[in-house]
C-alpha cells in the first residue's frame, strides 16, 4: 500500500520524536508547495491531520481475504502501536480534536457497516453506539501513550463488536 505524498510527509516529521506545534508553512516546506496550494485543498492544519487519518484507517480497517471485523480492529490497533508516537502527536498538536472524533467515528461505523452487509440485518444504532465506544478506547489508549498491552485494548474493543456479531445471530 503506498502512501500519498502528504502522507510520506507528516509520517516523517512526526514520527521522530515528540511534536509540540506543526505549522502549514512547516509542512509546505517540507512539500515544497506554497501557503497558497495548500489553503486550496486544506481550511488548516487539523484538516490536514483529518485527512490523514481518514486515509489511514480507511485503508487499515479495510476486510483483507474474509478476515473478522476483530482481525481487522486488531491490525489498526498494532498500526497505531507500531506508529505509536506519529499518532500521539497528531492528537497533541491537533487544533480541533473533536473533528477526529466526527471522522473516525463515522469510518470506524463505515468498516463495521461494510462486514455486516453482507452478513444479514443489523441495528444501524447499535454500529454507531459500538463505533463510539471504540474510538473512546482507542482515543484514551493513544492519550495514555499506548501504554497498555495491546491485548488488553484489543479485548475492550472486541467485547464491544460481540454484540454486533450478536444481532446477526438473534436474527437467524
Amino acid at each position: 500500500m503506498s502512501l500519498t505524498k502528504t502522507e510520506q510527509v507528516l509520517l516523517l516529521e512526526l514520527s521522530k520524536y515528540r511534536v509540540y506545534k506543526y505549522t502549514v508553512t512547516k509542512f509546505c516546506k517540507k512539500l515544497n508547495i506554497n501557503r497558497g496550494v495548500f489553503y486550496t485543498k486544506y481550511r488548516n492544519i487539523c484538516d490536514l491531520f483529518t485527512s490523514v487519518l481518514t486515509l489511514q484507517t480507511r485503508r487499515t480497517l479495510r476486510s483483507v481475504d474474509g478476515e473478522t471485523m476483530d482481525r481487522m480492529f486488531y491490525r489498526m490497533l498494532q498500526k497505531i502501536k507500531e506508529n505509536k508516537i506519529f499518532y500521539i502527536n497528531l492528537n497533541r498538536i491537533a487544533q480541533d480534536p473533536p473533528e477526529f472524533y466526527r471522522v473516525l467515528r463515522k469510518e470506524y461505523a463505515k468498516a463495521i457497516e461494510n462486514y455486516m452487509r453482507p452478513r444479514g440485518p443489523f441495528s444501524v444504532h447499535k454500529v454507531e453506539l459500538v463505533a463510539n465506544g471504540i474510538y473512546a478506547i482507542v482515543f484514551n489508549w493513544v492519550v495514555d501513550e499506548c501504554r497498555h498491552d495491546i491485548r488488553d485494548v484489543y479485548q475492550s474493543i472486541h467485547l464491544l463488536l460481540v454484540h454486533i456479531e450478536q444481532s446477526i445471530k438473534k436474527a437467524d
